[in-house]
């Protein structure tokens, strides 16, 4: 039996972003003007050290190491209507960080409805749709953004133009014939396969930043679950259209990934931090199937996945709009008991499954709040002794499914004020 990434009504999109090979760093010359660079030895010495607090990191999201424009309010407006749109932007800015991307885009297209050459809020957006794979959009977008940047941004333009030209990497990789032709890629700890599609289309270092992005995913791994597999690990990468042509048929419903043994995702052509996340998800579902010999219980299949994929974001476990809908649907009767989401996942509809998905996630946290790597190993080496869920979770936790269920309903009850 597989385990599948899906793509539920968008909210768990296929992220196309693109990757920079190299540290860009941000300062701001005493006339104000922002300037990018690769090279540190290039900042003058007195603005060494001040770069990362004159730009806004979005590592979270973006793990390419590229920053976005800062959000300054100018000298003597205080309580205009260009204060006002920076308090936005802020806000906008804020919300990304904490993960709250559809409330942060929201905002970004009111400030355009506004001002529609605000450079700041095409370049943000030109990232979040590149991430959603809406790469007409984030053309748009970045050639808005060139055209609006003005000298405050200049020294964005070159990231800016860099994008666009892999908008084209992007659409031919998407436009291929879909005829899988791997190409192997082997270290001590994973097999690696490429679509050679996807090989083509990207950057010469792409074999290399994929297998640093699992390693990475090991040892994150080993860490928080306490299991190291005892082989090479098998990996295959596929670009969109030879992923649809191979595995379309596997599932009822869109997927980004799967496990079956081997690791299944897609990828772009020019991966950054979200090809990151789905091997750091994919790779639990590997551990986990390595210390219980199944998939079983799902929620914690599922949950830990999840958990890994936002960990390697530096995001929260939930963001608060999610928290708050888990409390809805707890106060709503949407709950879905943990007991029901052992087995599967399978034949929930669109809104169910999402609260199934959070709630495994909540309930993942909240067990690595109770426990610590010993424990967690403990309970997977259960599981996989053929201990019951209940068993096991009563080992290690002294409460069985009801009993987790029960302890992370009360908390998420107690969070927020009536």
């Amino acid at each position: 039996m597989s385990s599948a990434r899906a793509l539920l009504g968008g909210a768990l999109a296929l992220a196309l972003a693109a990757g920079a090979s190299a540290e860009l760093q941000v300062w701001v010359d005493e006339q104000g003007r922002t300037h990018v660079t690769d090279d540190p030895s290039t900042i003058p010495p007195k603005r060494r050290g001040t770069a990362s607090s004159d730009a806004v990191e979005l590592r979270a999201l973006w793990d390419d190491g590229l920053a976005g424009p800062p959000v300054v309010t100018p000298p003597g407006v205080s309580g205009s209507d260009e204060d006002r749109t920076v308090r936005l932007l802020q806000g906008a800015l804020d919300d990304l960080a904490r993960g709250e991307t559809a409330r942060a885009s929201a905002v970004l297209a009111e400030v355009l409805r506004s001002e529609p050459d605000r450079a700041e809020a095409h370049w943000y957006l030109a990232l979040l749709d590149w991430q959603r794979g809406r790469l007409d959009a984030s053309e748009a977008h970045l050639r808005a953004f060139l055209a609006s940047a003005g000298a405050r941004f200049d020294g964005w333009r070159p990231a800016a133009e860099q994008r666009l030209a892999r908008l084209t990497d992007e659409r031919r990789l998407l436009a291929s014939d879909g005829v899988l032709r791997l190409v192997d890629h082997a270290s001590t700890n994973f097999r690696v396969q490429l679509d050679a599609a996807l090989q083509q289309a990207g950057a010469p270092t792409f074999p290399g930043q994929v297998l640093d992005y699992l390693e990475e995913a090991r040892r994150s791994g080993g860490e928080r679950l306490g299991v190291v597999p005892a082989e090479p690990t098998g990996v295959v990468l596929y670009g969109r259209a030879a992923y649809l042509r191979a595995h379309s048929h596997r599932f009822s419903f869109q997927t980004v990934g799967f496990f079956d043994g081997r690791i299944h995702v897609v990828s772009a052509a020019h991966p950054a931090g979200e090809l990151r996340s789905l091997l750091f998800h994919e790779y639990t579902h590997a551990l986990f199937r390595e210390a219980t010999g199944g998939d079983r219980p799902f929620w914690l299949n599922e949950g830990l996945a999840e958990l890994a994929e936002r960990r390697s974001r530096s995001m929260p476990a939930l963001s608060r709009s999610e928290r708050m809908r888990l409390r809805g649907a707890i106060e709503a009767g949407g709950w879905i008991p943990l007991r029901r989401l052992a087995p599967r996942f399978g034949g929930l509809g669109d809104e169910p499954s999402r609260i199934a998905y959070l709630a495994a996630t909540a309930a993942a946290e909240w067990i690595e709040s109770q426990s610590d790597r010993a424990g967690r190993a403990r309970l997977l080496s259960l599981l996989g002794s053929g201990k019951t869920d209940d068993e096991a979770l009563r080992a290690v936790l002294g409460r069985d499914t009801d009993g987790v269920d029960a302890a992370l309903q009360k908390v998420l009850a107690g969070e927020f004020g009536t």
